[in-house]
């Protein structure tokens, strides 16, 4: 019987690191604990959205732009370890590219503030 495996796809590298650590059955569990534990943390975020507009006076807007740089990052991510860049390089290169763009949307952009 084959086990369905999301944590190898969604984690990447770090699933492994799992596996070899503590073996491949709880290696498998601690992934998918993982998993399980980041789709709470949002589910409960979305749930509680008016708390955190309200406390934290986060717009629509913000919340748009941060899923939108998140997906940029993400993107860029995959395309620079096609690229065989080393996982740090990915993640560093990614995330400074990523915070230009986003510097230069927030300058260039006109606001009415």
């Amino acid at each position: 019987m084959a086990t369905v495996d999301l944590a190898t796809p969604l984690l990447g590298d770090f699933s492994t690191q799992l596996d070899l650590a503590f073996g491949s059955t709880v290696g498998w569990i601690f992934g998918h604990l993982i998993i399980l534990g980041i789709m709470a943390i949002l589910i409960q975020s979305m749930r509680k959205t008016t708390v955190l507009t309200k406390n934290f006076e986060i717009s629509s807007a913000t919340i748009t732009n941060f899923i939108g740089y998140g997906i940029a990052f993400i993107i860029q991510y995959q395309i620079f370890i096609a690229f065989s860049f080393p996982i740090s390089g990915a993640i560093i290169t990614a995330a400074t590219s990523t915070l230009l763009w986003k510097w230069t949307f927030d300058i260039l952009t006109p606001t009415n503030v």
